[in-house]
C-alpha cells in the first residue's frame, strides 16, 4: 500500500451536513456493499441496523486497542468559492393516500411520518474535493469507477463527479486529518464529539477528536 491523493473534480460543487463528509472510506464501502448485496443494498441502507462495518477495503487499517479505522483523511476542499444555502419543503403527497392503512380518515401533517417540513441544505461551491489515503491504487480505481456523484442532494445534481484523479499523497494527512478516538489525540486541541470512525455511515459513535476544515489550491 502507498500514500495516495484521490481527487474528485466536480461540476456543481457538493452538499454535506458537516465538514467531515463525504468520507472516502464510506464512499468505497458503499460500492463494495452495493456490489455484494445488489438490489437489497437500497433496503439495507435505509435500515442501518442491518449493515455491518465493512472490512476488506483496499485501505490501510489503523488500530488502537480494540478500535480500528482506515487511513483515509476527511475531505479537503479544492478551489473553494463559497457556500450557498437553499431551503426546500417536504409536503404530504396526495398520492400517498392510496397506501394508507384502512380506517385512517385523517392524515396528520403537523407531526409524524407525513409532517410538512421546511428543510435546508448547504452547497459548497468548489472545483474539486480530495482525500489522502494509504491504499492500493488499482482496486481503488476500480471501485471509484462506479461512483458518479458524492455527498447529499444528488437528485438535483450536487456532487456530480466529472473526473477521478489519483496521484501521490501525504501519509501524515491520511492518518491524521480525520476523526480519531480521543485517546489517540489526547494532546491535541479541537472539538470533541461522538462520531463513527468505521463505515458504513456513522457506525457506533465513540468520542472523537475532530479536525478543522481544510482547503487546498486548485
Amino acid at each position: 500500500m502507498q500514500p495516495l491523493r484521490i481527487r474528485a473534480h466536480l461540476r456543481n460543487g457538493y452538499a454535506a451536513k458537516d465538514p467531515w463528509s463525504p468520507a472516502i472510506d464510506g464512499i468505497l464501502a458503499a460500492v463494495v456493499m452495493r456490489r455484494k448485496l445488489g438490489d437489497e443494498y437500497a433496503t439495507n441502507a435505509a435500515q442501518p441496523s442491518k449493515l455491518e462495518p465493512v472490512e476488506g477495503l483496499p485501505l490501510e487499517v489503523c488500530r488502537w486497542g480494540d478500535k480500528w479505522w482506515y487511513a483515509a483523511s476527511s475531505p479537503i476542499i479544492v478551489g473553494f468559492s463559497g457556500r450557498e444555502k437553499k431551503a426546500y419543503h417536504r409536503r404530504f403527497d396526495d398520492q400517498h393516500e392510496r397506501h394508507l392503512v384502512d380506517g385512517i380518515r385523517r392524515v396528520m401533517t403537523a407531526a409524524g411520518p407525513y409532517k410538512n417540513t421546511r428543510l435546508h441544505d448547504t452547497r459548497v461551491i468548489c472545483r474539486a474535493l480530495e482525500w489522502h489515503v494509504i491504499g492500493d491504487e488499482a482496486p481503488i480505481r476500480d471501485l471509484l469507477s462506479d461512483v458518479e456523484q458524492i455527498g447529499g442532494r444528488r437528485g438535483i445534481g450536487y456532487g456530480w463527479v466529472t473526473e477521478w484523479q489519483i496521484s501521490a499523497g501525504d501519509p501524515r494527512i491520511a492518518r491524521g486529518h480525520r476523526p480519531l478516538p480521543v485517546e489517540v489525540q489526547e494532546s491535541q486541541d479541537g472539538m470533541v464529539m461522538p462520531w463513527g470512525i468505521v463505515p458504513p455511515g456513522r457506525w457506533r459513535p465513540i468520542e472523537c477528536w475532530m479536525p478543522e476544515e481544510r482547503h487546498a489550491e486548485a
